[in-house]
């Protein structure tokens, strides 16, 4: 049986900054948070966040086979800035590659390191269906994190790491293996920094983090990369100073301070988007804008 020490020897090799395992669990009060935040209509235009709410809430309904669930981290910090006068663009926004891709790339190859190693039969067939996934399925990704011992959910509704802070793109592995955890024990189980911190909550630009539930409906991530319908005029000001996506919840985080840049060299900053003045961004097509911000459908190879 594989181990949890060697999985983690195995993740390192392949890039990932760190590394946890996880059962095919998710604990009853995730379903039934997940059920009043639809009920608030706190998601929004986001309507596939009320899809398949079984395989949200049960791993083993999205793959059968699963018996052991690997989560990895990719750091995807950046120090460099865009220039002074420039619409903001997230962290995640500035990488120059799409980290979907990325991510689920250096899975393909973990999963192939732990078939070479894996003292068990895998049958291949077993490994068809989808089971690897990076923020592109019914996945609870932060909460397998957490059950996999690399951290918590901070008051900022996004997954914290004790030494990455924030800035990590999560990756998730489903195995038909079990893997052994020699100590027993979840790494960074007493992690708790956001208790007596609320930084990220007063710096939040419109009031989508709340005491009881994110308001997905008034973040400016939300706004300005998954809204669907008119904009309201109260969002118009914040809005021309965020072009993609908003990090203010992220920046103030104690935890994001003094952070290392990614090693990644496809997650480190795109210097055309680095350069980009305002007039520039003001100079560009949508369809340009998009291409940038690789948000273009990889089928399509036109200009």
């Amino acid at each position: 049986m594989l181990t949890l020490s060697k999985i983690r020897q195995l993740s390192s090799s392949v890039g990932f900054d760190d590394c946890g395992i996880a059962l095919p669990e998710i604990p009853k009060d995730d379903t039934l948070y997940l059920k009043r935040w639809l009920e608030k209509g706190y998601n929004g235009s986001m309507g596939y966040m009320a899809q398949n709410i079984e395989k949200r809430t049960n791993p083993k309904e999205l793959y059968p086979y699963c018996r052991s669930i690997v989560v990895c981290l990719l750091n995807y910090y950046k120090s460099q800035r865009q220039t002074g006068n420039a619409p903001y663009v997230a962290m995640s926004g500035l990488s120059r590659q799409d980290y979907h891709h990325v991510v689920k790339g250096k899975l393909t190859v973990l999963e192939e390191l732990i078939r070479a190693e894996c003292e068990e039969k895998i049958d291949p067939e077993i490994l068809v269906p989808q089971h690897i996934f990076c923020d592109s399925a019914p996945v609870f990704e932060r909460r397998l994190a957490c059950l996999a011992g690399l951290g918590i959910i901070g008051k900022n509704h996004l997954f914290i790491h004790p030494r990455l802070g924030s800035f990590v793109h999560i990756g998730i592995l489903m195995l038909p293996i079990d893997i052994s955890d020699e100590n027993g024990e979840k790494q960074h189980e007493s992690f708790n920094p956001c208790a007596d911190c609320d930084r990220c909550i007063k710096n939040c630009p419109t009031g989508a983090l709340r005491a009881d539930m994110f308001d997905a409906r008034r973040c400016v991530s939300y706004l300005t990369i998954e809204r669907k319908e008119p904009l309201e005029r109260k969002y118009e000001g914040v809005l021309k100073e965020h072009l993609y996506g908003c990090d203010n919840c992220q920046l103030v985080c104690p935890c994001n301070q003094n952070l290392k840049d990614t090693e990644c060299n496809e997650l480190m900053a795109n210097n055309i988007i680095l350069g980009m003045s305002k007039e520039d961004w003001e100079q560009c097509s949508q369809r340009a804008k998009l291409k940038l911000l690789h948000r273009l459908a990889k089928r399509d190879k036109t200009e």
